[in-house]
């Protein structure tokens, strides 16, 4: 079997702290759309698209498993 695959990318889930600009905030939720994933910020009203947060990327591993 290969070895296994690992992508790196950023995880937006509730109370993960991200970078808008020069301010820490924290995410609310998560909500996906026809335009894009939407992040809502914990104090804002209106959605920020994820592109303009930043976030330390998490490494997932992809690999077969055996039937």
């Amino acid at each position: 079997m290969e070895s296994a695959a690992y992508y790196y990318m950023p995880l937006f889930r509730p109370g993960a702290v991200v970078q808008l600009g020069q301010s820490r905030e924290t995410v609310s939720h998560v909500m996906l759309r026809r335009s894009g994933l939407m992040v809502y910020l914990v104090g804002h009203e209106s959605p920020v698209q994820s592109d303009t947060l930043r976030l330390e990327p998490s490494a997932f591993q992809l690999s077969r498993v055996p039937d």
